[in-house]
């Protein structure tokens, strides 16, 4: 097979993915919802199991210790008996306790959270969390968010004190604050929204 082919079969499973899993009733989104599917599919009910929670990309790999990921797949992100802690204890570790206190309440629970009665055109990664400091209060996830340096930055540089959410404890880790790596897509305006694979 050649790559374009897989790369065009990738990017149809997760668009069925992203699709089928969007399907609702109701307009309002609400992460604490039990996880099970209850309307019958196909003649029979079936039930929704988690297989891996991963919300926030850099949350579960910054701050979680790999022998725990299968104890927090199976917990609901408000339930979550690892994580929280851990998020507080790895940040203490080299940043005040203001600071990691701070960041345990932006980042847990770890689900993307997104305030449907705003009235915006862009999505704003911590936007929800952060009262609007990374460019508006919706939240969620735009394409273009460079959510990777927005998480390291808030956990090892100075994000958070730019943001003007906590001052700065002047314990920023510049090395690591940034992957370095620039978000170089063309996005459309129809669906998928991104260019094609090169």
């Amino acid at each position: 097979m050649n790559k374009r082919y897989i790369i065009g079969l990738v990017a149809l499973a997760l668009a069925g993915a992203i699709v089928g899993g969007c399907s609702s009733g109701s307009s309002a989104f609400n992460p604490q919802l039990r996880l099970t599917q209850s309307e019958p599919a196909g003649g029979t009910t079936v039930a929704y199991h988690q297989i891996e929670l991963l919300s926030r990309p850099a949350v579960k790999e910054a701050f979680e210790l790999f022998e725990d990921h299968n104890t927090t797949n199976r917990s609901e992100p408000y339930a979550d008996p690892v994580l929280r802690g851990q998020i507080k204890s790895f940040s203490e570790m080299f940043r005040s306790k203001k600071w990691a206190e701070t960041l345990q309440a932006i980042l847990y629970p770890n689900v993307m959270k997104a305030d449907l009665s705003q009235h915006t055109t862009k999505a704003a990664y911590l936007g929800y969390e952060t009262g609007g400091a990374t460019g508006s209060k919706f939240g969620g996830r735009a394409l273009d968010d460079d959510i990777i340096d927005i998480s390291l930055g808030a956990i090892f540089g100075n994000t958070l004190s730019a943001l003007g959410v906590i001052p700065d404890d002047h314990q920023e880790a510049p090395c690591l604050a940034l992957d370095n790596v620039a978000y170089d897509k063309n996005n459309t305006t129809t669906f998928p929204y991104i260019q094609a694979p090169l």
